[in-house]
């Protein structure tokens, strides 16, 4: 990290409130002007042998992500079409989800140690990734776009040490755009970060996932 960004992290340290919840996968820890009802959490376990949704397989297997070579749940090289290495979910409200879909991918399918999120809308029939994310969906929320607020938690490292980022993505017409940091932590340390510092730290947080090719 920049030696700029570490410096607006000990800010932020010595700047976070006293009564900052300790819940490092929290997705409620928002500015006054937003409502915490209206944040949906979501946690994805990959702990499943079925779809809910039939409809789910199939796309799957039309976006070719999955493979019939499947040994089982630990043969990450080969997933299977199942929620065991794969979840799907709609971000668009009153939209069938074959035509806009989000789909999380577990950490080391295919090899790659990091879950992954892709963004997919249907466009003249054909299915089009219009974002992707090396991060974890822990949340969503309502917009006037129609589509979801999303909330993502990037991984990165500072000094050896994890450091995640939960960050708000919102739609811009085309895709999703980066909006703003909500939370910095560590192993034992980190909350929300306060308001005054919001803009100054979301800079320094966008680069940084940026250079890590955390968006692609």
């Amino acid at each position: 990290m920049k030696k700029y960004f570490s410096l607006l992290l000990i800010i932020f340290l010595l700047s976070c409130s006293s009564d900052s919840t300790s819940d490092k996968h929290s997705t409620n820890n928002n500015t006054s002007d937003e409502k915490v009802d209206l944040i949906t959490n979501i946690e994805t376990l990959f702990d499943k042998d079925e779809f809910d949704n039939p409809k789910i397989v199939e796309l799957l297997k039309e976006l070719k992500v999955c493979s019939d070579k499947n040994k089982g749940v630990d043969d990450y090289m080969n997933p299977s079409c199942s929620p065991r290495f794969f979840s799907i979910l709609p971000f668009i409200e009153n939209t069938p989800i074959e035509n806009a879909f989000l789909i999380q991918i577990k950490s080391k399918t295919n090899g790659f140690p990091l879950r992954r999120l892709l963004v997919f809308i249907r466009e003249r029939g054909v299915l089009i990734k219009v974002n992707g994310f090396v991060a974890n969906l822990i949340g969503s929320k309502k917009s006037a776009s129609k589509h979801d607020d999303l909330i993502l938690r990037f991984n990165d490292k500072d000094q050896g040490q994890d450091v995640f980022y939960n960050c708000v993505f919102k739609w811009d017409g085309n895709s999703y755009k980066y909006n703003s940091v909500e939370a910095i932590e560590g192993a034992d340390w980190g909350g929300p970060v306060r308001a005054e510092l919001k803009d100054s730290i979301s800079l320094e947080v966008e680069k940084d996932i940026i250079n890590n090719k955390m968006i692609f």
